[in-house]
């Protein structure tokens, strides 16, 4: 339920009215109250982006195997939009991917928000900024989109960098967990199924002067430089970098991420691209090039329009990543001087 701020929400399905339902599938099958609220225990909220998909919202809770049976009764549309508001922030990154297929499959979707919805989200997007100033004169930064700003760089990383930091990764790769909340156990993160190894500044100071340059930083302000190696199947679902305020994760505290970096390290032919689903960019990874994005304002003000994916690798693909903080990494147990070494006799 999204009411009553409780978690347990599930997204079902609901079918086009021409359309015959499957058997198991939910939608198009609830009983329908009357108009009485009292009689119904869920209501159908469509899903932004990816209508014809509805939610289904429950108004009261639902017992284990009790019958679902949907409110018939339009409601207000102050409470219609605060609920799709919660089910679009909520769901964010399934909605980004529904999205996708939605549009792929069918020509005739209809777009869920109103007029007056669309000027609203504008409105609210052209509050944003300013944004983290980049050096405008590192050699060969191009911005290959605009509001949101997403630049690149051709031949960031020379060749040479690539393959040796590929080397050197390579031994140590482990793949991407994530804590269980309700374990406390590190598993596989579901999120993002490749492996990945951290990097030591100490071990790439050629890399870490290249990005502090174009980044006007300092190496401090860096998250931990991460390698990630995308194997045939393996993805990075939609997500964002960004939080809203501030923040401590990563070793920085009370702070916010404020500009992506990351660098393809190996040519990939097929597969493997980096999709913006919100903007309708996408780029394929081209061995030494850099994309830089902003996932959050100076205000400290996620942008969502930055929701981006690492679509699933068809041909193998290695990336080097990092993020940068608006203020320097303080948590001595992020330390660069903790990280495990590599190839300490390999300096890049």
């Amino acid at each position: 339920s999204i009411l009553g701020n409780k978690k347990r929400h599930v997204l079902f399905s609901m079918f086009l009215p021409e359309k015959q339902p499957k058997p198991g599938w939910l939608g198009g099958r609830m009983k329908a109250a009357s108009s009485q609220y009292s009689e119904s225990n869920c209501i159908t909220v469509p899903l932004p982006g990816a209508a014809p998909l509805c939610a289904v919202v429950a108004t009261k809770d639902v017992k284990e195997g009790e019958e679902i049976i949907q409110a018939m009764q339009p409601l207000k549309p102050s409470v219609m939009d605060e609920l799709k508001g919660s089910v679009a922030k909520e769901y964010r990154r399934e909605l980004a991917t529904l999205q996708m297929y939605i549009e792929a499959a069918c020509e005739t979707v209809q777009p869920s928000s109103s007029p007056s919805d669309s000027s609203s989200g504008q409105q609210q997007q052209q509050q944003l900024g300013p944004f983290h100033q980049l050096n405008q004169q590192y050699p060969g930064l191009k911005r290959i989109h605009q509001d949101p700003d997403i630049y690149s760089i051709d031949n960031f990383l020379t060749n040479e960098e690539c393959d040796r930091l590929i080397a050197k990764s390579q031994p140590h790769l482990v793949p991407c967990l994530v804590k269980n909340d309700k374990t406390g156990i590190a598993e596989q993160d579901p999120v993002r199924t490749s492996t990945n190894t951290n990097v030591p500044q100490s071990e790439v100071p050629s890399i870490v002067e290249k990005m502090t340059n174009v980044a006007n930083c300092c190496a401090d302000q860096l998250e931990i430089l991460q390698v990630l190696n995308y194997k045939k199947g393996q993805e990075f679902i939609p997500h964002t970098d960004g939080f809203s305020g501030k923040f401590d994760a990563c070793g920085f505290e009370q702070a916010s991420r404020q500009a992506t970096i990351f660098c393809y390290l190996n040519d990939v032919a097929e597969g493997g691209s980096t999709n913006f689903p919100e903007i309708g960019l996408a780029i394929q990874p081209k061995k030494g090039t850099a994309v830089i994005h902003f996932p959050a304002d100076l205000e400290l003000r996620e942008d969502t329009r930055t929701l981006h994916q690492g679509a699933p690798a068809v041909d193998e693909k290695w990336l080097l990543t990092t993020w940068v903080w608006n203020r320097p990494r303080s948590d001595e147990m992020y330390a660069e001087s903790r990280l495990p070494p590599l190839s300490s006799g390999d300096i890049i």
